[in-house]
């Protein structure tokens, strides 16, 4: 008898009659589902059939008298309806292909779907003469007869299947059966050794056979995550000795954690100290083992016992496995989980090695489409493109272990998962329910300001001109200058949307009684910011727009609308990172999907590393998520893979100097972060290095100190004899910052040095720097060939390679000096081209313009010219890239010619265009240097860091400026001129001033857990005040 999953119905008796038919007649594998629904249509059945596929089966219940004719096989008419019914073999047709695209776009899988159409009450006779034998063929038809003889019934769909079947079909078996299934049923499967488990923890205190060995090697082979405990390092030896050759022999190679394929190369893995670790596998050595472990054991996807956690507890302690890490890659499915991981502890890895897990069947989380199930939010486009390729490498790997299509399958869906940031995410779902709001689904996103300033100044304007005629001396009562409190009133706005709160809906009281050093202030708020917000709002909502800071705004009110469709997402799993940086309006808009959505979440964050409070951030973010409650279970993960050990021992006393003054939340039980790297290159007393100054010797010494110290530390990399194997990070020498101010600073320090190349992404100097310079000479020659002027700084430039005498010009008359130079200009481009200054003006105006640009810039290498210096030479080719980049975009929406290309580079340079330059990021075999800021720093990773600047003070207001809080519905503003500071009576100035030196704190944190090797600081002795440099006293 077939299973049959849906009660019968006896509405219908042609339905009736066909479902007993299948319920008594076919065998107990196979599986009908009965009026069901596929994209808001019902089927009659669908029977799922294993080694098969799926077959759906439309029945009419007509009797031969009930067909009056059939006209077409889309107009047949009836006496049981008025109107002609349409063909009920198209209709299960329909059916068909729901179920097809179902399964290729959501599940990825690919399995045979029939279709056929019954007739119980017709036979096969009566099926040709009223003439439906015209809307599908007696094989794909079932009749009377059939329904009646088993047989013929089992006979007619095995031929169906016969016809049907091609190779491109998935077979119905394995995962795509349990696919299937999972489709129409809720399965929770059995954890019993028929299911492949995702992870295996063996232990081996009594040593390990022939037999175990050649398990682990096949297990692993098939996917099983092997985390193992011997007693021997001999036996680590024959382990990893017998993956290496069956490595070889598949011709695998292990580059770092990851494979590559169809390799001759043969593996030579390295056990350090009697452990080893590659991707999905590690091995650790312990010698007192047989003292606390009495036999053998195996622990399957992380579920432990009492018993055997202590046993872990033990071997955690004296190994280097890590046990946070593997608690959380295999937490409960059916709880929210809080992991507070500190820098540098792996919540990459952790996240990744979670997501695997419960896309595993082993976990019974039931995840059958990734792309729509799961979600991962990050803070930066960078940290989710990170996130994404690392996902598709680890499944990747999978696939080339095993050979499982279900793994590129994974990948597919990975591909198209939504891993973004937050904002990316918040698009996504207003665009689901903007039409409520009032704004198309097309709308775009509008991150400038130039409309809204137009707005704000005719209001501010007319305010202006109101209260100067109504007191003439009103311009002397506002702080500072017009044009500053012009750009401070600009960003009051944007400031409080930052913190989740909408100033449109502001009213007088939120802002408390008027200042009596600025009695016009609640005024200007009413008349002038609010009337901009809303006349700006206005303007946007008819352009079908919708402002970046408002994002958070539109969420909440998608969210919480009783139009937000929840059909329209299936998310089980919602990660987040950074959520230490979440603000308040993005906290709340979470839970409410999570309420609708009942979906459940896994957020990875650092109270310790919260630096972004002027963007909202707050410190309660995981007290408002409701953390500790029953809901959630939290973890923590405190040992370090970056920093040096005895470096992390010696920052831990400032980390617990700054707790105990509750500078930082740190717990030392539960924040210190425990090393497990140690770089013997370096000596204790070289870890950290002070470079003191006095006042009077800080202009002429801190950049000299500074610049010595970094070719100093350049050269000591370069002379570590692993230098070719280190990473970018530790090939890295970072200066960090508080401000993009201290960068330029440095910056115009650094062209005075010709040994040292600083970087920085945050100077907008891309056209001001020489690639774009002599991309612009060369334009600029190349379209006035004949003008000396041009033809000379050509010459000049790093376009031109050749000796060139300019004291030869002197005293030539014009023609003599074009002469001169178009023959010096002959020579070089014969030399490098094949080609004279004239052949090469006559190919540029008569081929595409980029395409002999590109030719002349490959010929004449101008980066060699430019330095000789790899490192040099790779930023100015990196940066020239991009200046092409950037003309090959223009090209698409203008044609482009050599003349607008040099009218465009001409404009950009002198009006001093913000485009940022580019880093140099590949692994090429130099030391980097880098000039940033401690918040760009954020998630990077140097083998030192030098911190020149720690004199300024962290527990003053800024002596220009606005801030602004939102507390308890209550707006607290204080406008900072000159270091004097003009409150309203919701600004707490004691409380606000505790708050910044709280955040310089934390930023002092993350600066100095960015360092991989080494710590430098500058300390000026006689400055005063409460600074970085007073709490780096403490190390």
């Amino acid at each position: 008898m077939a299973k049959m999953m849906d009660i019968k119905d006896k509405t219908y008796a042609g339905e009736q009659r066909v479902y007993e038919c299948i319920e008594s007649n076919l065998p107990d594998e196979v599986i009908c589902y009965y009026n069901r629904e596929i994209n808001g249509r019902q089927f009659d059945f669908c029977l799922l059939i294993e080694h098969m596929g799926m077959l759906v089966i439309e029945v009419k219940g007509w009797s031969f008298s009930n067909i009056i004719r059939v006209i077409s096989p889309d107009i047949i008419e009836t006496n049981l309806y008025q109107d002609p019914v349409g063909s009920p073999k198209k209709q299960a047709r329909s059916y068909k292909f729901e179920l097809v695209n179902i399964c290729n776009n959501k599940y990825c899988i690919n399995p045979l779907v029939m279709d056929m159409v019954c007739y119980p009450f017709l036979s096969e006779y009566e099926y040709k003469k009223c003439g439906l034998n015209i809307v599908s063929e007696p094989e794909f038809t079932l009749f009377a007869e059939d329904i009646e003889n088993p047989m013929k019934f089992a006979k007619k769909i095995a031929s169906v299947y016969q016809k049907s079947n091609q190779t491109i079909y998935d077979k119905m078996v394995g995962d795509v059966y349990i696919t299937c299934r999972k489709h129409f049923e809720v399965i929770k499967e059995p954890n019993n050794d028929m299911t492949i488990p995702y992870s295996e923890l063996r232990v081996y205190p009594d040593g390990i056979s022939i037999s175990d060995i050649g398990s682990i090697v096949t297990a692993y082979f098939s996917g099983i995550k092997q985390s193992i405990f011997v007693s021997r390092e001999e036996e680590v030896k024959q382990i990893v000795q017998n993956i290496s050759n069956k490595f070889d022999d598949e011709g695998l190679y292990l580059k770092g954690r990851n494979f590559i394929i169809n390799s001759n190369k043969k593996n030579e893995i390295v056990i350090n100290n009697g452990n080893s670790s590659f991707f999905n596998f590690e091995i650790f050595t312990i010698n007192d083992l047989k003292n606390i472990v009495s036999s053998n054991f195996i622990i399957y996807n992380g579920l432990i016992d009492a018993d055997r956690k202590r046993n872990l507890q033990y071997i955690t302690d004296n190994s280097n496995f890590n046990l946070q890490q593997y608690m959380i890659e295999h937490a409960p499915i059916d709880k929210n989980i809080v992991v507070k991981a500190g820098a540098g502890t792996g919540k990459t890895f952790s996240m990744i090695s979670r997501i695997s897990f419960i896309c595993h069947q082993a976990s019974n989380a039931n995840i059958l489409d990734v792309k729509n199930e799961i979600a991962m939010l990050t803070f930066t486009t960078e940290a989710a493109t990170n996130m994404k390729s690392r996902l598709k490498q680890a499944f990747m790997n999978y696939f080339v272990l095993t050979r499982n299509k279900k793994y590129l399958n994974m990948i597919s869906g990975i591909e198209n998962m939504r891993i973004s940031t937050i904002h990316s995410f918040s698009n996504l779902v207003i665009k689901d329910t903007s039409l409520s709001l009032g704004i198309g689904v097309d709308f775009s996103t509008v991150s400038g300001s130039y409309n809204k300033q137009k707005i704000f100044d005719q209001y501010f304007n007319e305010y202006l001109k109101k209260k100067n005629e109504e007191e003439p001396i009103f311009f002397g009562s506002i702080p500072g200058s017009i044009y500053d409190f012009r750009k401070l009133l600009l960003q009051f706005a944007d400031m409080l949307y930052n913190k989740g709160y909408d100033i449109k809906d502001a009213t007088e009281d939120v802002f408390g009684k008027p200042i009596v050093e600025m009695p016009y202030m609640k005024e200007i708020i009413q008349e002038v910011i609010i009337e901009t917000e809303k006349t700006y709002s206005d303007f946007l909502s008819e352009n079908n727009s919708v402002n970046l800071s408002e994002y958070m705004l539109y969420l909440n009110k998608c969210v919480n609308d009783e139009s937000f469709n929840k059909n329209l997402y299936q998310y089980k799993y919602i990660f987040i990172d950074e959520f230490q940086d979440v603000d308040d309006s993005q906290i709340e808009a979470f839970l409410a999907m999570q309420r609708k959505l009942n979906f459940k979440f896994f957020i990875v964050g650092d109270l310790k590393q919260s630096i972004y409070r002027f963007r909202g951030a707050t410190m309660d973010a995981f007290n408002k998520m409701g953390c500790d409650g029953n809901e959630w279970q939290e973890y923590t993960l405190n040992i370090n893979y970056r920093t040096d050990m005895r470096l992390l021992g010696k920052f831990s006393k400032l980390f617990n100097y700054m707790g105990e003054k509750k500078l930082i939340p740190y717990n030392e039980k539960k924040d210190k972060l425990i090393g497990a790297i140690s770089n013997q290159l370096i000596s204790v007393n070289e870890l950290i290095e002070e470079y003191t100054y006095s006042k009077e010797e800080e202009i002429d010494i801190i950049y000299k100190m500074l610049f010595e110290k970094i070719k100093q530390r350049k050269v000591e990399i370069e002379l570590n004899p692993n230098f070719t194997k280190l990473s970018v990070s530790e090939k890295t020498v970072a200066i960090l910052v508080r401000t993009n101010y201290q960068i330029s600073k440095i910056l115009r320090q650094a062209k005075n040095q010709d040994d040292v190349f600083v970087e920085s992404d945050s100077n907008g100097d891309l056209y001001r720097i020489q690639p774009s310079i002599d991309l612009c000479k060369l334009t600029a020659a190349l379209s006035n060939p004949r003008n000396p002027i041009y033809l000379f700084d050509l010459l000049l430039s790093n376009n031109i390679n050749i000796k060139f005498p300019v004291e030869k010009l002197i005293n030539m008359e014009e023609n003599e000096k074009l002469d001169y130079l178009i023959k010096c200009l002959n020579e070089f481009y014969q030399s490098v081209l094949n080609m004279c200054w004239n052949e090469l003006v006559f190919e540029v105006q008569s081929k595409p313009v980029l395409m002999v640009l590109r030719k002349i810039y490959e010929a004449s290498k101008p980066w060699k010219t430019y330095s000789s210096d790899e490192t040099k030479q790779q930023y100015y080719r990196t940066n020239y890239d991009l200046i092409f980049e950037d003309l090959s975009k223009e090209g698409k929406y203008s044609y482009l010619t050599l003349e607008s290309i040099n009218e465009s580079l001409h404009i950009l340079i002198n009006t001093g265009s913000e485009k940022t330059s580019r880093s140099v990021t590949d692994d090429g075999d130099y030391v980097r240097i880098v000039c940033t800021t401690v918040h760009k720093s954020k998630g990077l990773e140097y083998d030192t860091v030098i911190m020149p600047f720690t004199t300024d003070s962290i527990d003053k207001m800024r002596r220009n400026g606005l801030d602004i809080t939102y507390v308890g519905g209550k707006v607290g503003y204080c406008f900072s001129v000159n270091g004097e500071a003009i409150t309203n009576e919701y600004f707490y100035t004691n409380d606000e001033i505790k708050e910044i030196e709280m955040e310089e704190s934390r930023i002092l944190y993350v600066a100095l857990t960015r360092a991989i090797n080494k710590f430098v600081w500058f300390n000026k002795i006689d400055s005063s005040g409460n600074t970085w440099g007073k709490l780096l006293e403490e190390i």
